[in-house]
């Protein structure tokens, strides 16, 4: 989200599954007054600011379905602006909140990165690693392991989903984790397994902490 005055991008949402389903929730963003899951959204007064406006649109649409269960991180990347107006927007508790700007990483040479993916599969078939919940074999595209430093976790995606679910949804929101005792954000799982760890990270270095359509 922009700033209008200053032209500089201060607030994004990041962690959708897929870049259909964030063109879908940039679109309902930028159009409440369309979008079926807003209708309760009310309308943007005359006297209000456009940017008040968009926060109001936001805190609204992370609560309601199919958005309100996706693994998002809403994040600040202008420090002042996260300090003015960081209680306009009320994510659920799953979706963590953040603060700074991102930073960009050199993708991977193509070569280096199918020759570590190689020697990552060969390792997996040597140690036979097997699943904590199940004890079978798992195969390193269905590995999950648990964000906790020293936890020896290592589960199928499938078993620790069914471990975490309380309710008949298919992907759970959060659970704990059976080897450690560790309340975990399924959202930081998959971060983790995708090596997406911006999150993590965060949580380290500062205390501070299916059907995705929108017709």
């Amino acid at each position: 989200m922009e700033n209008k005055q200053q032209r500089e991008m201060v607030l994004i949402v990041h962690g959708f599954p897929n870049s259909t389903s964030a063109l879908r929730f940039e679109w309902a963003w930028q159009h409440p007054e369309l979008s079926r899951r807003l209708r309760h959204v009310p309308r943007k007064k005359s006297r209000q600011k456009s940017f008040d406006y968009c926060l109001t649109v936001l805190s609204a649409m992370l609560h309601v379905g199919p958005w309100s269960r996706l693994p998002l991180t809403v994040r600040w990347l202008d420090d002042e602006f996260g300090s003015s107006f960081a209680s306009q927007v009320s994510p659920p508790l799953h979706m963590p909140i953040g603060y700074g700007k991102v930073a960009s990483k050199k993708p991977k040479d193509a070569s280096k990165a199918k020759a570590a993916k190689l020697d990552a599969a060969a390792s997996t078939e040597k140690k036979e690693e097997k699943c904590s919940l199940c004890s079978k074999c798992v195969e390193s595209e269905d590995r999950l392991s648990c964000v906790q430093p020293g936890c020896q976790l290592v589960a199928h995606l499938i078993c620790l989903a069914e471990s975490f679910k309380r309710d008949e949804m298919i992907l759970p929101l959060e659970g704990v984790c059976p080897l450690c005792d560790t309340n975990v954000l399924w959202g930081d799982l998959i971060r983790k397994k995708i090596g997406c760890n911006m999150h993590l990270d965060d949580e380290e270095n500062n205390s501070d902490s299916s059907d995705y359509s929108d017709d």
